[in-house]
């Protein structure tokens, strides 16, 4: 039984990831723990800490060795991580030689962090290859519709022309950022966690950083000679950025269900059907974007708790560390994944973006009106001149009337009105380009 969207049987197809999840899942996070537990072994061998046949006989029973979290619950209940059973598992399995040289000189927190640390960082490899995809989408799409004429609307209000490329472009240049955001993030916390019970060394003493270096180049984790026992500032931040990913993501579905919603109808996207109405195509994927960075940002909350850990280990502040970080990057991956299918299949509506600003009259161009009048009068008789305009039933026609050197049709034609927006859109599908290696 499941109780979390993210991974029920009900509800992953729509707000989980079945890839991420199992990058990330108790089963991986345990198999890590053993390759910590190998490459632990085989460093501490190199450096004669232990005997080699030792090493070798942990290195070649545990080789492929996948844990079942089942049978280790009981006892990560009983001790608040799963490492004791583990290490029980395993000693069981060997001889007494390399029982005595299995986890030497290392503490629980050490095997967890850097397991830890594997599974999130192939984690967030997967997401920066689907990152770069969504980028390399954002970037068609911004160039295809880089002339496509929509209202620019803020606060729920329509206000200048834009287009709807440059609106895409808003949308994906926030994604571009995140991806090496990201990148710093996972070289912060992708690091060998191996300092001991409070983080002195003490077991393995001038021996620790060489066992250390031997470690991180077997594992691909960073080394660092500072112990990260409560310095959880990296977990957090790459909470943080995934939180950050899910919020942009997020905002493109708030956008999408504004944009295809009834009496608006700018766009067209796959939906779901409802229960009663069958006239009815509801923006399911958007809204689980929605939902999903809202969820991402409640989790945030959690990882930021835990930075306050106190002492030289808070087994509280660890559980909540768990509780959140794994499950964000869950919801990242989901809403990616959603945003691809969604974007991949988003079809503007350019007539309808146009009957909608042209709807609006001439307030669209109201501003651009005073700004050209204010090439040839004071900014402030032009402005008084547009605004005593627009109390008349036509105010491009009293404009006109009363400063004939305007020129009506190039006054309100929405392309022209749209300034700098079809280039900005072009200049974003370039950089995706550029971004993506010529493929976007």
């Amino acid at each position: 039984m499941s109780l979390s969207p993210l991974d029920s049987p009900l509800w992953s197809g729509l707000y989980g990831d079945p890839e991420l999840s199992a990058m990330l899942g108790d089963a991986a996070l345990l198999a890590a723990m053993v390759r910590v537990e190998v490459a632990l072994a085989e460093a501490c061998a190199a450096e004669k800490i232990v005997p080699e046949a030792a090493a070798r006989e942990i290195a070649e029973r545990f080789g492929d060795y996948r844990p079942d979290p089942a049978v280790l619950a009981e006892g990560a209940a009983r001790d608040g991580v799963p490492v004791p059973a583990l290490l029980s598992e395993m000693k069981a399995q060997l001889s007494e030689e390399a029982r005595d040289a299995l986890h030497w000189g290392a503490t629980s927190q050490d095997i967890v962090d850097s397991a830890t640390a594997l599974v999130v960082g192939e984690a967030l490899d997967r997401i920066s290859v689907r990152l770069r995809d969504l980028i390399a989408v954002t970037g068609k799409l911004a160039e295809r519709e880089a002339e496509t004429v929509m209202a620019g609307r803020t606060r729920s209000q329509i206000g200048l022309p834009v287009t709807f490329g440059a609106l895409v472009a808003n949308w994906g240049q926030p994604l571009i950022d995140a991806q090496s955001r990201l990148a710093t993030a996972r070289a912060a916390c992708c690091r060998v966690a191996l300092h001991g019970a409070v983080g002195t060394d003490a077991a393995l003493g001038e021996k620790a950083a060489p066992v250390r270096e031997r470690m991180g180049a077997a594992l691909g984790l960073r080394v660092e000679e500072q112990p990260a026992h409560t310095r959880r500032d990296s977990w957090a931040e790459i909470g943080g950025q995934g939180a950050l990913l899910a919020a942009s993501l997020g905002r493109i579905g708030a956008d999408v269900i504004w944009l295809a919603q009834s009496g608006i109808k700018e766009v067209a996207i796959a939906g779901g059907g409802s229960s009663t109405m069958p006239h009815k195509s509801n923006p399911v994927a958007a809204e689980a974007l929605v939902a999903l960075a809202r969820h991402s940002a409640q989790l945030q909350a959690g990882l930021l708790g835990a930075v306050v850990h106190g002492q030289f280990r808070d087994g509280a502040a660890w559980g909540l560390e768990w509780m959140s970080l794994r499950p964000i990057l869950v919801a990242c991956g989901a809403a990616l994944r959603l945003s691809g299918e969604m974007l991949g299949g988003l079809q503007a509506d350019a007539a309808q973006m146009r009957a909608n600003l042209e709807a609006e009259g001439f307030g669209p161009y109201a501003e651009r009106a005073i700004f050209t009048l204010a090439q040839a009068i004071p900014r402030s008789e032009a402005k008084a001149a547009v605004q005593a305009a627009m109390a008349t039933p036509d105010p491009l026609a009293a404009l006109c009337a009363s400063y004939p050197e305007l020129d009506a049709g190039r006054l309100t034609d929405p392309l022209a009105a749209a300034a700098q927006a079809p280039a900005q859109a072009r200049a974003f599908a370039r950089r995706c380009k550029d971004f993506c290696g010529g493929d976007a």
